[in-house]
């Protein structure tokens, strides 16, 4: 590993999401200036002030970008989404910043992740199998992005970078879970409640009733797969809701049954 690359590892193990935020504003800030956005326009957007944005971009905040890899590939889409909003006279969600930030965390940690050493030669071919499958996922992910960011056509850019992003929360998958095996894999912590979880059963229920395949007519092919893809995963988290609820109900009875 390069001294930039080790260099970039140990800046992403000092932030979390919530510390990244003002390097992807300060980013975003850059992004939206290049396009043309007035000081005024991108404070708005960002929901800070203008000072703030002069501040980012004269790199007086949020000015650890250059020791981030994958920053930029992450942020550009969603300079593009910004840019999108202002014309809407929209601003971004804090919801948006924090997954840009896990993605550039995953993006980099996952690397981390591949070139540890194997402590456990027992463990050896489950590791090494986890670590090729990451390397693939975060290797796809960013072929995606890269192919979105050279698309012109809206609809197929945004399918591409949903698959990447796709890619991206299975790396993510794959990276805790090799990380947890190499520390002992032993399940300590709670589930979340039966109750809460059938409320949310609920709401994907009512998702799930109303399909936009079937309910929206788009003149669009890509469009209706991105339709498609809402049903496909609406479908999909009520399995797994469903799933879950009775993994806590096994879970909450055998806790059970040691108490007594």
């Amino acid at each position: 590993m390069s001294r930039v690359e080790n260099r970039q590892r140990a800046a992403l193990e000092t932030l979390n999401e919530e510390q990244l935020i003002p390097v992807i504003r300060a980013s975003l800030a850059k992004n939206l200036a290049d396009q043309g956005f007035r000081i005024s326009e991108i404070a708005r957007a960002l929901k800070v002030t203008q000072p703030a944005v002069t501040q980012y971009l004269q790199g007086k905040r949020g000015t650890r970008r250059s020791e981030i890899s994958s920053i930029n590939t992450l942020v550009d889409p969603l300079g593009e989404r910004v840019a999108q909003k202002i014309r809407s006279g929209l601003s971004i969600e804090t919801v948006e910043l924090l997954e840009t930030a896990r993605q550039i965390i995953v993006m980099n940690s996952g690397k981390s992740v591949m070139n540890r050493n194997m402590s456990e030669p027992c463990r050896g071919k489950l590791l090494e199998l986890l670590r090729e499958r990451l390397r693939l996922e975060l290797d796809a992910a960013e072929k995606y992005l890269e192919l979105a960011n050279g698309t012109s056509e809206d609809y197929t850019k945004l399918l591409l970078r949903m698959i990447a992003a796709d890619s991206i929360r299975h790396g993510d998958v794959v990276s805790q879970l090799t990380s947890w095996l190499e520390t002992g894999g032993r399940f300590e912590g709670s589930l979340p409640s039966e109750e809460l979880l059938k409320s949310m059963l609920s709401l994907e229920d009512k998702a799930g009733e109303a399909s936009l395949t079937k309910s929206v007519e788009v003149d669009h092919p890509v469009a209706r797969l991105l339709l498609r893809w809402i049903d496909i995963d609406e479908a999909k988290h009520e399995k797994i809701v469903a799933e879950l609820i009775t993994l806590t109900t096994k879970y909450r009875k055998a806790r059970q049954k040691q108490s007594h």
